[in-house]
C-alpha cells in the first residue's frame, strides 16, 4: 500500500496534469476539459470521453473493479460507436495512437474522480500486432508521469489474440514485465482450459452468452483454483446465470445484469447503491496539458 506520502504525490502529479488541460477544444491539441472537469479526447472530428462497467461480487453485489468504455460524440451530438471510430484509424500509427489516448481518458477520469478500485483498460486487436514488442511500455511510463498506480490497472486482451498462441503469450509476457495485471477472455471450457494451462491469466473471463455447463463451470473453477486464476462471468444477463456461477464457486460477474456503465461522476453513488441491492430478475509530448507517452 501506498505511504501517504506517495499518496500525496499521485495527487499533486495528476492534479498539476489536469490543471494544465485546454477548457475547450483546440486543434492542436489531443485531450480538454469539459465543464464538469471530465477529460475528453479528440480524434478526427470526434470527441471521446468515459463510461466505467462495474464489475461485482455476485453474492454482495460490492463493486471490485470498473471496465473503462468509450462514449463518443460529433459536433451534431451524433457520435461513432468505438469499432467505428476504430475502423477510421486506417494505418498502424494512427491505430496505436487512438488506442492509448483511449487508455490514457479511462485512466484520468478514474482517478481523477477518485475511482477506488480496480480499472480493467481493453487493447484493440490490431494495436497487438502494430507494436511490434515491448507492449505496455509507453503506457506504463504515461501512468508513472501522472503518478498512477500501475498495481490499479488490469490490461484486457481481446478474444480474437487466442487465436494465434505465440502472439498471445509474447503479449502477455510484455504487459507483465511492464508491471501490468491481465485479463484474458474465453468461450467455451476448451479455450478456457488451454488459456490457463499456457497464458495463465490473473483474470479469465467467461463469455456467459455461451452455453456453459454446471459441471464444466466447477471444473473450470477447479483448475483456476490450482493455478491460482480468478474467473468472472461475462456478458452476464440474468439472474439464473449469475446463480449457477455462485454454485460452481465463481463469485465475480459483469454485465447488464450486475450494473450498467456510469460516468466518472457518478463512480460513488453507483457503488454505494450496488452494494446495498439484492438480486432483482501521432501523440505530443507531456507538459502543459500534452499527451505524456514518451
Amino acid at each position: 500500500m501506498a505511504s501517504a506520502n506517495e499518496a500525496g504525490a499521485a495527487l499533486t502529479a495528476l492534479t498539476h496534469y489536469l490543471e494544465g488541460l485546454p477548457r475547450r477544444p483546440e486543434s492542436d491539441r489531443q485531450l480538454w476539459r469539459d465543464a464538469r472537469g471530465q477529460v475528453q479526447g479528440q480524434f478526427y472530428n470526434c470527441s471521446l470521453t468515459s463510461a466505467f462497467e462495474p464489475l461485482i461480487t455476485l453474492s454482495s453485489r460490492d463493486v471490485v473493479a470498473h471496465e473503462g468504455t468509450l462514449r463518443t460524440y460529433a459536433g451534431d451530438g451524433v457520435g461513432l460507436s468505438a469499432w467505428k471510430l476504430f475502423a477510421m484509424a486506417a494505418d498502424d500509427a494512427s491505430l496505436v495512437s487512438l488506442d492509448r489516448l483511449s487508455r490514457l481518458v479511462h485512466a484520468i477520469n478514474y482517478f481523477a474522480a477518485d475511482g477506488d478500485r480496480k480499472l480493467v483498460l481493453n487493447v484493440h486487436n490490431r494495436l497487438l500486432a502494430a507494436v511490434a514488442d515491448d507492449h505496455g511500455a509507453a503506457f506504463r511510463r504515461a501512468l508513472q508521469s501522472l503518478g498512477l498506480p500501475l498495481d490499479r490497472f488490469v490490461i484486457q486482451v481481446p478474444a480474437s489474440a487466442n487465436d494465434d498462441l505465440p502472439l498471445l503469450l509474447h503479449v502477455v509476457g510484455n504487459y507483465r514485465r511492464n508491471g501490468f495485471a491481465v485479463s484474458l477472455q474465453a468461450s467455451d471450457p476448451a479455450e478456457a482450459g488451454a488459456l490457463m494451462a499456457h497464458a495463465l491469466p490473473d483474470w479469465l473471463k467467461l463469455d456467459m452468452r455461451r452455453n456453459w455447463t454446471d459441471r464444466q463451470l466447477a471444473g473450470l473453477q477447479a483448475s483456476a483454483d490450482s493455478a491460482g486464476v480468478t474467473l468472472i462471468g461475462r456478458r452476464l444477463e440474468n439472474a439464473e446465470n449469475a446463480e449457477r456461477l455462485q454454485a460452481a464457486g465463481i463469485v465475480l460477474g459483469q454485465g447488464s445484469f450486475t450494473g450498467s456503465a456510469v460516468s466518472a461522476r457518478q463512480l460513488h453513488a453507483v457503488s454505494g447503491e450496488a452494494g446495498s441491492q439484492e438480486f432483482k430478475g501521432g501523440m505530443s509530448r507531456s507538459g502543459s496539458g500534452g499527451v505524456p507517452w514518451r
